[in-house]
């Protein structure tokens, strides 16, 4: 057997649950604030890889200068072999550089 009071009780249950009861503004506002935390974990590994780019740039770059200066010197090494083979001087050579 249902009571009136059954149903008034039931009925300010229903109220308070239509009241608690989200709005679509919040509903939006919590994806938007979900979209926020993810888009500041993606800048924080964004920024993570920016850094390690920078490290490999900067070893690459150390590696390219270090390969220019042994080129360098194998080529001053080859030109000084090919200038004693030649029994020229270091002021003939200059002379004729001058040319």
């Amino acid at each position: 057997m249902v009571y009136f009071i059954d149903i008034i009780h039931s009925k300010q249950e229903d109220i308070k649950m239509a009241r608690s009861r989200r709005t679509k503004r919040d509903v939006l506002n919590d994806k938007i604030s979900k979209i926020d935390a993810q888009i500041a974990l993606l800048q924080g590994k964004m920024l993570k890889l920016q850094d390690e780019q920078d490290t490999y740039n900067a070893q690459l770059k150390e590696l390219e200068e270090a390969e220019k200066a042994a080129k360098q010197e194998a080529d001053l090494k080859e030109l000084l072999k090919a200038m004693k083979k030649s029994g020229k001087t270091v002021d003939e050579i200059k002379e004729f550089l001058k040319g």
